[in-house]
């Protein structure tokens, strides 16, 4: 992996496809060896199948699906194909069909059984082939089209808080010979090891956290690349990506760094004023008087601690200047990863619509700090950054018109029902953003609901692929971006002009030849 201490520049994984191909070819094009572009992983299945009911502008989805068939001698390309493309689009007022729901299964239909004394065999869980192969062929396509035409690196990013999809995604990505995967929001300890085997086709398992379990029950997914079309994807062995993890502190950096499985190949050191997902605070929760969670100086990470463990590693959070890069390389970094100065550049998926009001706040003068919140609406307990727009759900009638839904559950905890009269219990899956009701029967606390909102959909709205309902006509969206603006005030010019992917390169790296 010596080629990753030359990366000066890793371009930020953000949000559902807000860091598409397109960003992540432009980056990496551009000082090929020194910059790596990231593809989004998340919900990838999602978008894919939205963009070909769109009418795949511009054809590249089915050509991409279909180089995958013609690589691997498989029709599963064009089973996909069949099944969501429309020619010329759907029409605005109709729905988007869903592709097959990101829910696991029991292999004796639903139940539970309590394991005996001292017992410790895993219950193994699974899915629809149906979802396996959409997610292997979507994580292919999208790293695919990043790498066509040029010879830089492109990683992709993963959450670890969506653990269902994350084997089968980052197979598909191998696949198509990415250079590196990235996981944040969690601890991503195996997934290293599960790189390694799943270069070789070999057997993987990932253990799924599973809420009421009994002592010593533990619930496991197993991937076996053999399965899948008749065993033709696992032929020739696949280059090992490098595997960066999104750490924000020294202690889960060490721990890491001495993996009875593997150790990850580098972290990126992520500060909780990133854009995104962030780690909670130390210590018992404390809010301002905005009701943002408070952060303090036990939340500072202790770089030489991390330094000290001789892996590489890149700084995030408030570091897309050239001044910041060179105080990353002084405090021993390799270099630094940037986000919010490349969401609101051209290439971008974000829904210019968004990009076009976030512009507008900055020409009229808008502090960061009001541009910007921390707010605790993800379902998974994270603090979250959202952008304060007008229209989306960052306004609190917004929030409060809509609809509490489910559809997607790509957030879902996963737990156990109580005992029947015959000590069997049923494997349920619920979302703190889901109806209230649902929650509540599925041994949800109303407490943990209060104020969650559904980033599913509104992350996907947030890029133009949001749902058509009766209620709103569309959902509404998020928008997430990190507290530091700097850089894209500077790159605006205070909101004044659009700026590209190239801009934002130069603006870093101009001191750095390539």
């Amino acid at each position: 992996m010596d080629f990753l201490q030359n990366i000066k520049l890793i371009q930020g994984g953000m949000g559902v496809y807000v860091s598409n191909w397109r960003l992540a070819q432009a980056v990496a094009i551009e000082r090929p060896g020194i910059t790596a572009g990231t593809v989004s992983g998340t919900a990838l299945d999602v978008v894919h199948v939205r963009l070909l009911q769109l009418g795949d502008p511009g054809g590249h989805l089915r050509r991409a699906l279909a180089a995958f068939d013609a690589r691997f001698g498989v029709e599963i390309g064009r089973k996909i194909i069949e099944r969501y493309f429309i020619e010329g689009g759907k029409a605005p007022t109709e729905r988007y069909k869903y592709g097959p729901p990101q829910t696991v299964r029991t292999l004796d239909g639903g139940r539970i059984f309590p394991l005996k004394a001292g017992q410790t065999a895993p219950v193994t869980l699974s899915v629809e082939d149906e979802l396996v192969e959409l997610l292997i062929a979507t994580a292919f396509a999208e790293v695919w089209l990043a790498k066509q035409g040029h010879n830089g690196i492109i990683f992709i990013n993963f959450l670890h808080k969506v653990e269902l999809p994350l084997l089968f995604a980052m197979y598909g990505a191998m696949l198509a010979g990415v250079d590196g995967i990235v996981v944040g929001a969690g601890n991503p300890e195996g997934l290293p090891a599960a790189c390694t085997r799943l270069a070789q086709h070999h057997p993987v398992t990932g253990e799924l956290p599973v809420l009421y379990r009994e002592s010593g029950e533990s619930f496991q997914l197993h991937f076996d690349p053999h399965s899948i079309a008749g065993g033709k994807l696992a032929h020739a062995p696949l280059k090992r990506p490098a595997f960066l993890a999104i750490v924000s502190l020294e202690n889960l950096a060490a721990a890491l760094a001495h993996s009875p499985t593997r150790p990850p190949d580098g972290f990126i050191i992520e500060h909780h004023t990133a854009g995104g997902h962030n780690a909670p605070p130390q210590g018992p929760l404390k809010k301002d008087d905005l009701g943002q969670p408070v952060y303090s100086q036990l939340d500072e990470p202790d770089l030489a601690a991390i330094r000290a463990e001789g892996l590489p590693f890149w700084l995030a959070g408030g570091y897309g200047s050239r001044e910041k890069l060179q105080t990353a390389l002084s405090l021993g970094a390799a270099g630094v990863q940037v986000g919010s100065a490349f969401a609101l550049a051209q290439e971008s998926g974000m829904n210019p619509v968004h990009r076009s009001a976030i512009f507008q706040a900055l020409r009229r003068g808008a502090a960061d700090a009001d541009l910007v919140s921390t707010t605790l609406f993800s379902p998974t307990g994270f603090p979250f950054k959202v952008a304060q727009l007008s229209g989306t759900l960052s306004e609190e009638t917004v929030y409060n018109a809509r609809r509490r839904v489910c559809d997607l559950g790509f957030l879902q905890q996963r737990g156990l029902s109580k005992p029947d009269a015959d000590r069997n219990r049923r494997l349920l899956q619920r979302c703190p953003a889901a109806p209230l009701d649902d929650f509540v029967n599925k041994r949800g606390l109303p407490m943990n609901a209060e104020g969650k909102c559904c980033l599913c959909n509104g992350l996907l709205a947030g890029v133009g692929l949001g749902q058509v309902n009766t209620q709103c006509g569309e959902e509404p969206a998020i928008v997430t971006l990190g507290n530091h603006l700097r850089g894209v005030r500077r790159l605006s010019r205070q909101g004044q002009c659009p700026y590209w992917a190239k801009d934002v390169v130069e603006d870093i790296l101009l001191p750095f030849p390539g």
